[in-house]
């Protein structure tokens, strides 16, 4: 048995070896939560288009409860 035939021959249907990134194949840096599957580069990269908003932890407003807690952009965004 030569190197090119033992090379990726074992089987990969759990842990790390078996998730990659959607956009680009990339096996590290993986962000998997909310089902997501994409590299931490490619998130970067195409997070607004996914929907995700970059807010500033100064916009946060103190007198709310902690119950409805929301950035003050965020509420002006949405019209409340």
């Amino acid at each position: 048995m030569s190197h090119e035939t033992i090379w990726y021959s074992r089987p990969r249907n759990y842990g790390k070896g078996s998730r990659s990134c959607r956009v680009c194949a990339h096996t590290a840096g993986l962000i998997r939560k909310y089902g997501l599957n994409i590299c931490r580069q490619c998130f970067r990269e195409k997070s607004q288009d996914i929907g995700f908003i970059k807010v500033s932890i100064y916009y946060w407003r103190q007198e709310t409860p902690l119950t409805s807690v929301a950035p003050v952009n965020l509420l002006a965004w949405l019209g409340s």
